[in-house]
């Protein structure tokens, strides 16, 4: 009998019954209190920015390592066009597809490091611009000492370079008029 009750509630299942469930996940995230406008505008810009440098970075992480299958159902080898461009760039070609692959599996961890970062800008914590900006830091220095400096200058589009500045550049911003509206309100004081 109790089958059968817990099954029918599975039935009358809705996808709005979901949405409490949204709020709470977002309310832990994010905090009760929204922060001010020029806050949510900045944030919604830098998670936008976030959102595509992250599954870029997964996608071309994921068509790294599903190379074989790629290969398999299209004909084509991945590797052997990263083996190529990796010896344009001065590498032995296999060197070149191990340094890429190690580079984008740390990303996708520094990518949710930076996220973190994110959600405490949401949230005004003043320590946030080191998160966003270490993070950042440790994913251009993993860069340049792995991949190169003519990798970034070569093979990062130049709308992925506008993306990177948009965020440090934002972030810089709000973190300078943040700390000037505390200093402010502090002299009020």
């Amino acid at each position: 009998m109790k089958l059968k009750i817990d099954k029918e509630k599975i039935d009358k299942l809705s996808p709005e019954d979901a949405i409490p469930l949204f709020v709470k996940v977002s309310r832990i995230i994010f905090g009760k209190k929204k922060p001010d406008g020029f806050t949510r505008i900045v944030f919604s810009i830098n998670l936008f920015v976030w959102f595509l440098l992250f599954m870029w970075n997964m996608i071309c992480y994921f068509v790294l390592i599903s190379s074989d299958i790629i290969k398999e159902n299209k004909g084509f080898s991945v590797n052997a066009i990263i083996r190529r461009n990796g010896q344009k760039l001065g590498f032995d070609g296999q060197d070149f597809l191990d340094a890429i692959t190690q580079f984008y599996f740390l990303n996708n961890f520094l990518w949710v490091f930076i996220f973190i970062g994110l959600v405490f800008m949401y949230r005004k914590k003043t320590f946030y611009p080191f998160i966003i900006l270490i993070g950042l830091g440790i994913h251009f220095s993993l860069m340049f000492f792995t991949l190169g400096l003519q990798y970034f200058i070569e093979d990062v589009s130049f709308f992925d370079k506008i993306l990177y500045a948009v965020l440090i550049g934002l972030t810089i911003i709000h973190s300078f008029l943040m700390k000037k509206e505390t200093s402010d309100r502090q002299l009020e004081l």
